[in-house]
């Protein structure tokens, strides 16, 4: 529960929730009354659960993030149909999308995404998941470079394997603060689950290098810690 961990007091304007694809029915709806009563920012949920959670959300200040991933060959096809079911969720009630790919998809979506970036997004939030994992230290510019040419709004970072003390990941976060990104005027967030010690050394981090920055910045934490 969100009142059991003393982090989520320190980011209580930050909280976001990420409902898994199990979450259905009465759970889902305890979810989403949770959400409205801890006045998160965002609830992010898979794209056949958004005209679901809309009427429960429409009169709330939070907003319905549906989410996509891409888990092979980036081509006209696979665009296309991306792109309509996209298109279908904004229809359902979503005020955004966030797209999920790995860091060597990253370039090839931004060759493929460039045609059609400002009709599909058009008034709606465009955002991109990469693994904290797969970006080593000097590679963070050229990812805040392709962001830029895409004019992504928001790059959410997940870990998707914590391999505890051999990680790298505060490193990768130090680096990732640091990096110059001077062409993109996006926000980062974090979709890190319920793993409290990378949310708290990620907000740590923030508040010591970018505190002006920690306001826009949201957790996407899982349902199963609400």
């Amino acid at each position: 529960m969100i009142e059991d961990k003393t982090i989520f007091d320190e980011i209580k304007n930050n909280i976001s929730l990420m409902c898994r694809d199990g979450c259905v029915g009465a759970d889902l709806a305890a979810v989403i009354g949770m959400a409205i009563e801890y006045k998160v920012k965002s609830v992010c949920v898979a794209p056949n659960r958004v005209g679901e959670v809309w009427p429960w959300l429409e009169n709330s200040h939070i907003k319905i993030i549906s989410r996509f991933y891409i888990n092979g060959t980036i081509n006209d096809d696979f665009m296309s149909n991306l792109s309509e079911q996209i298109s279908m969720s904004f229809r359902d009630g979503a005020d955004g999308a966030i797209v999920f790919m790995k860091q060597c998809d990253l370039q090839k979506f931004v060759n493929e995404i460039a045609g059609v970036r400002e009709s599909l997004f058009f008034n709606k939030s465009f955002g991109v998941a990469l693994c904290v994992d797969d970006i080593d230290v000097f590679d963070w510019e050229s990812v805040f470079d392709m962001l830029a040419t895409m004019r992504a709004d928001s790059l959410t970072l997940f870990l998707e394997n914590d391999t505890g003390d051999k990680s790298d990941f505060v490193g990768r976060i130090f680096a990732m603060l640091n990096a110059s990104r001077s062409n993109w005027s996006g926000v980062v967030d974090f979709a890190l689950g319920q793993n409290i010690l990378r949310i708290d050394q990620v907000f740590r981090l923030i508040q010591q290098i970018k505190p002006d920055t920690i306001s826009e910045t949201e957790f996407f934490i899982d349902n199963d810690n609400v």
